[in-house]
Order: C-alpha cells, then sequence, then structure tokens
C-alpha cells in the first residue's frame, strides 16, 4: 500500500490568505521598509504555509500562524539586504531633506537591531502585546520586553531625550 500525502485544505487556504494578506504585506513592509522585499517575503510566506497547512492542528490559528511565519520570513529577508543609505530612503519626492528630528528617528530606527525593529513596529504600529510580538518572532516574552526596552533606550539617546 502506498503512502499517501494528505490534500491540503485548498478552499481554507485561499479564504484565509485573502483575509491575511493585507496585514501579512504590512507588517513585512514595516520590517523591511521596502515594498518588492514585502511582497516576495508575503510570497514565501505562502509558500511555506501552503507547505505545512495540512500539519496546522487548530484553524482559528491559522491567521496568526501566517504571520509569525511572515515575520520570521521578514527578517531573514532583511539580513541577505544589502545596507542602504538612509539618507537616500528618508528624501522626499521633492528631493528636500526632512527635518532633522525625522531623520534622527529613521537614523536611529535603522541603528536598531532586526528584532529590536520587529518589536517596536509590531507592538506601537500594530497594537500587538509583547507576548503577542514574542510569540510572532519567535522568543520568550522576557527577550521581547529586553528587545523594547533596549529598542527605547537607543531611540531616546538618538533623540538626544535622556
Amino acid at each position: 500500500m502506498a503512502y499517501e500525502q494528505p490534500v491540503p485544505d485548498l478552499i481554507g487556504f485561499e479564504t484565509t490568505v485573502h483575509a491575511e494578506t493585507g496585514r501579512l504585506f504590512a507588517v513585512a513592509y514595516a520590517i523591511l521598509r521596502d515594498a518588492h522585499e514585502a511582497e516576495d517575503a508575503v510570497q514565501e510566506t505562502m509558500e511555506q504555509a501552503w507547505r505545512s497547512w495540512g500539519a496546522l492542528r487548530d484553524p482559528s490559528k491559522r491567521g496568526a500562524w501566517l504571520r509569525q511565519i511572515c515575520v520570521r520570513q521578514a527578517i531573514r529577508s532583511r539580513r541577505r539586504l544589502l545596507p542602504r543609505r538612509w539618507l537616500a530612503e528618508t528624501v522626499n519626492v521633492a528631493g528636500q531633506i526632512p527635518d532633522d528630528s525625522d531623520v534622527d528617528l529613521d537614523r536611529g530606527y535603522r541603528r536598531l537591531t532586526r528584532p529590536q525593529r520587529a518589536v517596536v513596529t509590531l507592538h506601537y504600529e500594530y497594537g500587538y502585546t509583547l507576548d503577542e510580538c514574542a510569540s510572532l518572532i519567535g522568543c520568550q516574552p522576557g527577550t521581547a520586553r529586553s528587545h523594547l526596552a533596549r529598542a527605547l533606550a537607543s531611540l531616546r539617546k538618538e533623540l538626544n531625550y535622556g
């Protein structure tokens, strides 16, 4: 008797993907700060999710599971990106440099470690609790709290707030 692989639930996959794609892109973009790279991260997320779709036991957690895959994929993608000049990304369409506080904040944000950026973005931009952030980036809640505390201290120092 030949071993048969389980067939993934195509309708459940399509429904979940349709519901989560916008959120996945937003999370990936927040970490990567590049629309094309974020789209690639979402595509990689979908591919990974499709391969493991049948192994997911609790259908009610599909969205959180997809977001966790996406965060990890975005962090992996970020590692391989070539460093970019922060000033080139902060110059607006008119070619003017933004005020100094925006430049300092952007520079400070880019100096954070990837996990620190992920926690700051997930917590402050998307409203995730620190426990949820920890789950999404694959660390313990205490570690996520440490990432956030260190990130905030670094940003305060960059902006000369303490």
